[in-house]
């Protein structure tokens, strides 16, 4: 459901998506499995995104980490795995469920018209069998797939395989915010213009803040060519408000679309903050709390 206007400013424009994180909508089922992917196709929603990785087959995993014994019975890291060891595999705390295959998703998906993103998590540069294994598998729905990472160079060698399947950039690996909360995190350095930025231009500040920003956007463009959203940090992008950086404006003038992650709904302070992102040009909002932020906005 797309956010529609209402009077006194209570809601986004219309236009703007709130994008279901991890295929999250009510919050009742368990982030990128079956019952909430099920929820999302049935609802409808314009978009979902569910994160996926490559495996030792013709196939993908929708899964967000990197090891199968973090949450399943499962055990090695999920790049090593096969299709039939995600099949036999069972949640920990749901011994009914496991994580999907995205041919599983793509089936789903035939019945509805809710668009996938799919963020791709793997490091290592894609072999072409695995390249391969996900055109193949998106194939039936690829007019509606739209594939995200922080990874540049795996999103090069997407665009170079299937220059038609469109793709998304994330640039946190090269420049974030300044407040990291986990202990392991690119950029490593805190540079000299308030970002995390391990480019020789943020080592000394010798020039205005806007400038800098624009500087590096200008470079980061350059590295995903062909990507058709960013896809940014709701700090980094509210960081770069503050210093007077408005970057789904520099998008927009790059014929890049924006997009933000994940303001979730905690308040009355949430709902103004949303409305600085939106007010800024932001049209899709990636969030874990899509049916709390409608009842929100939907107050007087």
């Amino acid at each position: 459901m797309q956010v529609v206007d209402k009077p006194a400013g209570s809601r986004p424009p219309v236009g703007v998506v709130l994008v279901c994180h991890k295929a999250m909508l009510s919050g009742r089922h368990r982030p990128n499995g079956f019952a909430a992917i099920r929820e999302c196709f049935e609802a409808n929603v314009e978009r979902i995104e569910i994160d996926i990785h490559s495996l030792d087959g013709p196939d993908y995993a929708v899964f967000h980490d990197r090891r199968l014994e973090e949450h399943t019975t499962g055990s090695g890291t999920i790049g090593r795995a096969t299709p039939d060891q995600v099949r036999r595999a069972r949640f920990l705390d749901d011994p009914d469920d496991r994580p999907p295959l995205l041919s599983e998703v793509v089936e789903l998906a035939r019945g509805c018209d809710t668009q996938l993103q799919l963020d791709l998590k793997d490091w290592r540069p894609l072999a072409a069998h695995r390249l391969r294994a996900l055109l193949d598998t998106v194939a039936p729905i690829k007019a509606r797939v739209i594939v995200s990472s922080g990874q540049d160079w795996n999103l090069r060698l997407l665009h170079g395989t299937a220059p038609d399947l469109a793709y998304g950039f994330d640039p946190g690996h090269y420049i974030d915010h300044a407040i990291e909360g986990t202990p392991v995190f690119l950029p490593r350095t805190l540079g000299a213009y308030g970002y995390r930025d391990d480019h020789p231009l943020a080592f000394g500040r010798t020039e205005p803040v806007q400038d800098y920003l624009c500087q590096r956007f200008e470079m980061l463009v350059m590295q995903a060519p062909g990507a058709r959203e960013w896809f940014l940090n709701y700090r980094l992008v509210l960081q770069m408000l503050d210093d007077g950086f408005n970057a789904a404006a520099f998008l927009a003038e790059h014929g890049v679309q924006a997009n933000v992650w994940t303001p979730d709904y905690h308040g009355a302070e949430s709902v103004r903050m949303l409305h600085r992102i939106v007010d800024a040009g932001f049209r899709r909002v990636t969030t874990n709390t899509r049916a709390a932020w409608e009842r929100a906005l939907q107050a007087p």
